[in-house]
């Protein structure tokens, strides 16, 4: 009997040994995952320096979250370069100077002049800058610079355009303190013409649903390039800004944040006249050639769209990583913990085991109990595997009830103190990578955790519906919500209402809903309810294989 409990003894501890082996192993893999983020040779982190109220450039908004084209911009830069930046936003004239004064290293756009040359050195051009003679769409007297003869021009106070318009013959000028009080002037028949910069109009009209009241006529004015400054002896620096434009705009993603922040453009009476005679042309000419190039521009085209379709999925497989290894360090410390009580079970019973060797009712209870401790282990260690696995994505059945709990084993340790409701129908099968699905669900509740941080009593409803070929999950929490200006943005990159968010994980959550043929959408009702983010899913199978299981 005694031999007999000894050989059970020594398959309990081969068993202990691999584990341990297979603990080893996975803390190796934590390791190497970790060294992977990217390294660079220089790490200093750059000042940078912004206007505090610039829309849509750069401006602190009403919750005191510095935002903008150029905030995005060097976003975008630091994540194909690594470069680290540090914003200050500031007065422009203090922000002018700050490069002078040692306060900052970049200034994140200027438009250029000669004066400035002489001070700073330039990057690649963000984009061109501009002043437009607007009017109301239903003002056919007003065509150019020429019919400004009696007429009410609302400027912004000091402008640079002050002194050629006041030259013209009874121009009545009224200055405002601000782009939007000028533009209201316009918009309530107080004025009959607005000058002004013709992007922050643009964006002003914008975010006052006016686009289709107002139109552009004659030649833009006083055009010059608007760029990055730095230091003119950091030309190193210049080159790294510049490799890093260069990369977002190959990629597209100048051409995703040019459109967030300045949309559709107004429209631009003399523009729309020329453009219509340019097609004409244009049309007549092609007839003529249609059946010589329509294959060979088909041809080229569709290497074009092949080059930018394998750039965007190295782009956005690119996010995917940034992504994960953004929550790495909450998931380890959630395995970590999950871990510590199986280890500490097993380490009382090898302490003890030498001593207890003739005790039979001892040895019975370790040969049962370590097994099952090491059980657990390996279950803990196959879901982080899976989590953490660098593949293609594989679409599979997957039982939506199962998956959900064993994705929240990932992060049990940061959810702890947050009353969770689930409300599934564990016969709910769905059809999605089985990786892909952990990263959207650890997405989604790290989000909703932080949103019920200031909560008194923290709520994570987790539900699903079925609703003909698809399955719709919801999660909804009770923390802050987001107001109908912000919601609209969610999903875009770099776009956070958080102080220290970063703007990628729900831009992430998206590519892979996408690409599982899925649809995911939000909706607050603000502080009295909190968010709701609602997932569709194609809805899945049982398979011969679960049935037996089952």
């Amino acid at each position: 009997m005694i031999n007999s409990i000894r050989r059970k003894d020594s398959n309990n501890i081969g068993k202990m040994v691999m584990a341990m082996k297979k603990i080893i192993i996975v803390l190796c893999l934590l390791l190497n995952t970790i060294q992977t983020q990217p390294v660079f040779a220089d790490s200093e982190i750059y000042r940078v320096a912004g206007d505090r109220y610039f829309p849509p450039y750069e401006y602190v908004d009403s919750d005191g979250i510095y935002k903008g084209f150029n905030v995005d911009m060097l976003k975008a830069i630091s994540l194909v370069t690594g470069i680290e930046f540090k914003f200050l936003p500031m007065k422009w004239e203090d922000a002018y100077n700050s490069i002078g004064n040692g306060q900052a290293d970049i200034i994140q756009g200027m438009k250029e002049s000669q004066e400035r040359k002489n001070k700073f050195l330039f990057s690649d051009s963000l984009l061109m800058n501009s002043q437009s003679i607007f009017v109301l769409d239903n003002n056919m007297d007003i065509k150019s610079k020429k019919d400004l003869d009696g007429k009410i021009v609302a400027l912004l106070k000091e402008d640079i355009i002050y002194e050629k318009i006041s030259e013209i013959d009874n121009v009545k000028i009224v200055e405002h303190d601000s782009l939007e009080e000028a533009l209201q002037s316009l918009l309530d028949n107080k004025a009959d013409v607005l000058i002004g910069n013709t992007l922050t109009v643009n964006y002003l009209c914008k975010e006052k649903d006016s686009i289709d009241r107002i139109k552009i006529v004659d030649n833009t004015l006083n055009e010059q390039r608007y760029s990055i400054a730095v230091d003119r002896e950091n030309k190193v620096l210049l080159e790294r800004i510049n490799e890093g434009l260069y990369e977002i705009q190959k990629n597209g993603m100048y051409d995703s944040l040019y459109r967030k922040w300045f949309g559709t453009p107004i429209k631009n009476a003399k523009t729309q006249y020329e453009t219509l005679w340019k097609i004409t042309i244009g049309i007549c000419g092609a007839l003529v050639v249609l059946n010589i190039v329509v294959q060979s521009i088909n041809n080229k085209l569709k290497k074009i769209v092949e080059v930018k379709t394998e750039e965007q999925k190295a782009l956005i497989n690119e996010l995917r990583h940034y992504d994960k290894l953004q929550f790495m360090d909450k998931i380890i410390s959630s395995i970590a913990h999950e871990i510590r009580n199986p280890m500490t079970s097993i380490k009382i019973y090898t302490r003890q085991m030498k001593n207890k060797l003739d005790n039979r009712e001892f040895m019975i209870a370790a040969s049962e109990d370590i097994p099952a401790e090491i059980d657990r282990i390996d279950g803990l260690i196959k879901e982080f595997m899976e989590y953490t696995s660098p593949r293609k994505p594989i679409m599979e059945d997957l039982n939506l009830y199962e998956e959900l709990i064993n994705s929240m084993k990932l992060v049990k340790l940061h959810i702890k103190n947050i009353k969770l409701s689930i409300d599934i129908d564990k016969n709910y099968y769905i059809k999605f990578d089985i990786s892909q699905f952990k990263q959207i669900v650890l997405n989604i509740l790290l989000n909703s955790k932080d949103a019920v941080r200031e909560t008194e009593f923290p709520v994570i409803e987790i539900s699903a519906t079925e609703m003909d070929e698809e399955i719709i999950l919801h999660f909804e929490d009770n923390g802050y919500g987001m107001n109908e200006d912000d919601i609209q943005y969610m999903f875009e990159p770099f776009y956070t209402t958080k102080k220290f968010g970063n703007g990628v994980g729900m831009f992430v959550v998206k590519q892979i809903v996408d690409e599982n043929g899925g649809s995911i959408a939000a909706k607050s009702d603000g502080e009295q309810r909190g968010m709701c983010i609602s997932l569709k899913v194609k809805k899945g199978e049982l398979n011969e294989k679960q049935i037996i299981n089952s």
